[in-house]
């Protein structure tokens, strides 16, 4: 987002925090860009649904996507309930549970076993609806540095080791008999496509023999769109394995389509002295954007300035003593009331969010393409009485 946009935001006299503002403008400008740049090196978009799934902002990107890349049986029955043609649907996880493989089987047109246990159990129920089916694969070959974000790190539970795949394709072992498409995942909010088109690379060096049956590769995600750096090296992977393979590629975007299009507005309710550092307390909390909390980011926050005049630890409203997002300087003091703006807050923060403490969860607001804020859903005590296992009220 702009700053002039985040003024709009901060000026709104309509927005009640805690909340989560999305820009619709700046959603149709990243979505139209890949869509473009996908179009230019010839593969299809899949929008997975791990980082955002809230149904108005799905509907905005559905016209310019292919399809959608879903987790768990779930988020594939959520897709159908939006949207009327959602696309195709994709679906790999870890988790695939024998008791929902049927009904997987008939929503989803493609499954990408996690693992050759899986599809030994499973495949023939999807052969039988005719799923297009695929292998998650490890390519073993490590770009993220964090273990915590590595799908490729050592003992990954995330597809089959390439090793181990590279064996049975080698004699042709008939437990491959149709597999008919790859999966991928290596990076993580990469800012280039250098380390696909090695990942690309990599596996037509190792798995030649598989290019008999292949009828798909899809790449993954974790590249951070739009800025992304090195686009000519999509086009070489996509170049690669349609002149070689003849073969359909998708690739998976999701926070790189979605992260900075929206904000957390919060108001600070609280200012105090604690040994020597000035407490401001907001009506928000790290449990509103939990990747905080689990894997200790400092999230930005607009009008912070390094080494500025006014200094304070903002912390979250829960007794939770570690509910704190770090210290910020500002060119101008904070008050009771003040607006704290945290920004990139579109992806992993909605899909994550919860009620701890009973506070409640941010309202949801659009600044739609025409600059007005949009009140799209606000929680209330019944939703936090309903989360909990109750659904018959006190008088409010």
């Amino acid at each position: 987002m702009t700053l002039g946009i985040v003024e709009s935001i901060l000026s709104s006299a309509s927005i009640k925090t805690p909340a989560f503002v999305y820009d619709e403008t700046r959603l149709l400008d990243v979505i139209q860009y890949v869509n473009n740049l996908a179009d230019r090196v010839g593969c299809s978009i899949l929008f997975t649904l791990k980082p955002l799934t809230f149904p108005p902002i799905l509907k905005l990107l559905s016209p310019y996507l292919d399809g959608f890349a879903v987790s768990s049986l779930f988020e594939a029955l959520f897709v159908q309930d939006i949207l009327d043609v959602p696309g195709p649907l994709h679906i790999t996880t870890p988790g695939l549970r024998p008791d929902q493989i049927d009904r997987i089987a008939r929503t989803c047109d493609y499954i990408s076993f996690n693992s050759l246990s899986q599809w030994t159990a499973m495949r023939d129920v999807a052969v039988r609806w005719k799923v297009s089916c695929g292998l998650r694969v490890n390519p073993q070959l490590s770009f993220v540095k964090d273990d915590r974000y590595d799908p490729c790190r050592e003992h990954s539970k995330l597809g089959v080791p390439l090793v181990q795949l590279t064996a049975l394709a080698k004699r042709r072992d008939k437990l491959l008999r149709g597999v008919e498409g790859v999966h991928f995942h290596t990076n993580c909010d990469s800012t280039t496509f250098k380390p696909l088109l090695a990942t690309v690379r990599h596996l037509d060096e190792t798995l030649p023999d598989l290019r008999e049956e292949a009828q798909w590769v899809n790449l993954g995600g974790g590249y951070a769109f739009p800025g992304i750096g090195n686009r000519e090296r999509l086009a070489e992977a996509v170049d690669l394995l349609w002149e070689k393979y003849s073969v359909q590629v998708f690739i998976e975007p999701g926070a790189g389509i979605v992260r900075d299009s929206a904000v957390v507005v919060s108001t600070v309710i609280d200012i105090f002295n604690s040994e020597g550092k000035t407490i401001a307390v907001l009506d928000t909390t790290v449990n509103h954007m939990p990747e905080v909390l689990e894997y200790q980011f400092r999230p930005d926050v607009v009008g912070h300035i390094d080494n500025g005049p006014h200094r304070y630890l903002l912390v979250g409203c829960t007794c939770l003593a570690g509910d704190l997002f770090g210290e910020y300087a500002f060119s101008e003091p904070l008050e009771v009331g003040s607006r704290v703006v945290f920004t990139d807050m579109g992806a992993y923060t909605m899909v994550k969010w919860h009620w701890f403490n009973g506070v409640n969860l941010p309202a949801i607001y659009s600044l739609t393409r025409v600059g007005k804020i949009a009140l799209q859903k606000q929680y209330a005590y019944e939703d936090f009485a309903n989360h909990c296992g109750i659904d018959q009220y006190v008088a409010l």
